[in-house]
């Protein structure tokens, strides 16, 4: 149990943010061309239903926040927290 010294726990918190948010943002992508595929629709009337810009905006502000978990100087903190609150007002 020694070794879990070893590991820095907040980086691995902050990764497994950021990559969350991507992951739900592919995922919703994929959804969004399915059922663009299946109804005829074109992309930018599936991702602009609520339920679509929603999971997108999510995931956006889950990336941001990872991003500002990991972020080491002031100005980096401050534009990805900021853009962070942008994507939750959105969602």
């Amino acid at each position: 149990m020694q070794n879990l010294d070893l590991i820095d726990w907040g980086a691995v918190g902050a990764a497994s943010l950021w990559i969350t948010g991507l992951a739900v943002v592919l995922a919703s992508l994929g959804f969004a061309d399915f059922r663009r595929a299946t109804t005829g629709l074109k992309m930018r009337a599936v991702l602009g239903q609520p339920a679509y810009q929603l999971a997108v905006n999510a995931g956006l502000a889950l990336f941001c926040l990872g991003l500002l978990a990991s972020s080491h100087t002031w100005w980096e903190a401050t534009i990805w927290g900021l853009l962070a609150l942008a994507f939750l007002a959105y969602a």
